[in-house]
């Protein structure tokens, strides 16, 4: 599952130092096998998109598709291990991105990928602990959640970008 952002640098000023994140395309494999994946994840993050920041699931079974990511594109890439703590900070950025209105979808285009976002979206719950963390999900008896995932390790990828000048010679 990849999601692709482009940031919109347009709307920052002195109040919001933040960009927007349009979603522009998900990439959706089920079935295969991640080494399958891997020329198609090169060629579609480093060559198609010229993705600037990558950031991946490095837990568990993620572990093996971030080192080769990270070893195949380089700095870029910014391997994510989920813990407690970890996917709480992820909950509240991703949060604070909708409520700002700072996260925007692309239209509808009727693919399965569109479909599968929204169903994970609408079955998507968080659950607040002590601690001022929180755990959100999509119940597994109600189905998947790695678009919902996807969607905030994008929002990730974001808060460490900054806007870049052409520079030109006189």
């Amino acid at each position: 599952m990849v999601t692709i952002g482009e940031l919109d640098f347009s709307v920052c000023d002195e109040v919001s130092k933040q960009p927007r994140v349009n979603i522009v395309e998900h990439y959706w494999w089920t079935g295969k096998k991640h080494t399958e994946l891997y020329q198609q994840l090169t060629d579609i993050l480093g060559n198609v998109w010229h993705c600037r920041r990558i950031v991946v699931d490095a837990t568990g079974v993620g572990q093996p598709v971030s080192s080769f990511l990270k070893k195949a594109l380089g700095s870029k890439v910014s391997p994510f291990t989920f813990t407690t703590a970890s996917k709480s900070k992820l909950g509240f950025n991703l949060l604070a991105a909708i409520n700002s209105g700072r996260l925007k979808m692309y239209a509808g285009d009727g693919l399965a990928e569109y479909q599968e976002f929204w169903l994970q979206m609408e079955k998507a719950r968080n659950q607040y602990r002590p601690n001022q963390t929180m755990n959100f999900h999509v119940d597994p008896s109600q189905g998947h959640d790695d678009f919902l995932m996807s969607l905030a390790l994008l929002v990730e990828a974001s808060q460490k970008c900054s806007w870049r000048k052409a520079r030109g010679k006189a």
